[in-house]
C-alpha cells in the first residue's frame, strides 16, 4: 500500500512555509538594509579622514566648497576637478573621477546611489559653516571676501564675514558636535535655511534621510517619487568635525518650521546647533 500525503496534510506545509516566509523575508530586507547603512558610515569615516589629512597641508583649514566661484557664473563651478570632492582627492583617490566628474565607490552611498545617475552627489558638505559660504563675494584669492548683503535677522551667526571663507578646526567652539559632511545632496544647509530663505522648496536644504525611508517628505503631493523618498528616511549618517561618524535621526537635521503633509514628520532644529562654528552640542 502506498503512502502519500493527506490534502490537509499538503495545505498545513504549505501554511508553515507561508508562515516562514512572512518572518523571514522583513529580517532578509532589514538585514540587507542594515548592510547598506554600515557601508555609508565606512564611506564618511573614511572621507572625513581625508579631511584632516587635506587640513593637515592647508593650514588646518577646510576646503573651499569650490574653487571656481570667481565669478559665481563659472560654467565651472560645480565641477568635481573643482569642487571639494576634487580637493580631497589627492587624499583619498576613491571614487571621483575629476575627467568624466563620476561620483562612484567611496562618494557613493549604497542606499541611494542606484536610483541616481553616475555624477549624482549623495553625500553633501556644510559649506555655510565649513567651505565658505558666500553668495555675494569672491571665495578665490584675494581673501578676505566681501559682503554686505546678508544680515543677523535673516542668517543670524552665517552673517559674520568669517563665514565667507573656509573654516580653520580652531574656529570650532566644539568639532565633536559639528557637522562635516552627511548623507545628500552635494551641499548641504542649516536650520537658518528655513528662515533665509523661507519660501524655497526644503529639498534645498540638501540633506536625505537615506535610511530606513518610509512615511515622511514634504509636501508629497508635489514631489517626484525619489525625491520624496531621499526625504523621508528615518535615520541619515553625519560624520563630524573631530573625525567620528554616527547615525542620527534625520529630522533633528531640519528645522521644527518643516512639517510634512498631514503632521506625519516634523524637523526637529529650532537653532543652529551643531551647523555653525559658534554652537555646541547642548
Amino acid at each position: 500500500m502506498k503512502k502519500a500525503f493527506t490534502l490537509i496534510e499538503l495545505l498545513v506545509v504549505i501554511a508553515i512555509i507561508a508562515i516562514l516566509a512572512a518572518i523571514l523575508f522583513p529580517v532578509f530586507a532589514q538585514a540587507k538594509e542594515s548592510a547598506r547603512k554600515t557601508a555609508c558610515v565606512s564611506n564618511l569615516k573614511q572621507i572625513g579622514v581625508g579631511f584632516q589629512l587635506y587640513m593637515a597641508d592647508s593650514d588646518d583649514v577646510y576646503p573651499v566648497w569650490s574653487a571656481r566661484f570667481d565669478p559665481p557664473s563659472d560654467p565651472d563651478l560645480f565641477a568635481v576637478r573643482y569642487m571639494y570632492q576634487g580637493l580631497l582627492n589627492p587624499y583619498i583617490k576613491n571614487g571621483a573621477n575629476l575627467t568624466s566628474g563620476d561620483l562612484t565607490a567611496i562618494w557613493a552611498c549604497p542606499t541611494s546611489k542606484p536610483v541616481f545617475s553616475s555624477i549624482s552627489n549623495t553625500y553633501a558638505y556644510n559649506h555655510w559653516t565649513l567651505g565658505g559660504f558666500s553668495s555675494c563675494a569672491r571665495q578665490t584669492l584675494p581673501l578676505p571676501a566681501i559682503c554686505t548683503t546678508r544680515t543677523v535677522a535673516q542668517y543670524a551667526e552665517f552673517a559674520d564675514l568669517s563665514y565667507n571663507t573656509p573654516a580653520s578646526s580652531s574656529s570650532l567652539a566644539q568639532p565633536a558636535a559639528t557637522i562635516v559632511i552627511t548623507d545628500g545632496a552635494q551641499l548641504s544647509r542649516p536650520p537658518q535655511y528655513a528662515i533665509a530663505f523661507a519660501g524655497n522648496d526644503p529639498w534645498f536644504i540638501g540633506v536625505w534621510g537615506s535610511h530606513e525611508r518610509g512615511k515622511g517628505g514634504f509636501t508629497a503631493s508635489t514631489q517626484t517619487s525619489i525625491r520624496q523618498q531621499m526625504m523621508s528616511g528615518r535615520k541619515t549618517v553625519v560624520q563630524y568635525g573631530d573625525g567620528h561618524t554616527k547615525v542620527v535621526d534625520t529630522r533633528t537635521l531640519y528645522h521644527n518650521s518643516y512639517v510634512a503633509e498631514g503632521g506625519a514628520w516634523r524637523g526637529g532644529a529650532a537653532d543652529n546647533r551643531g551647523w555653525s562654528r559658534d554652537w555646541g552640542g547642548n
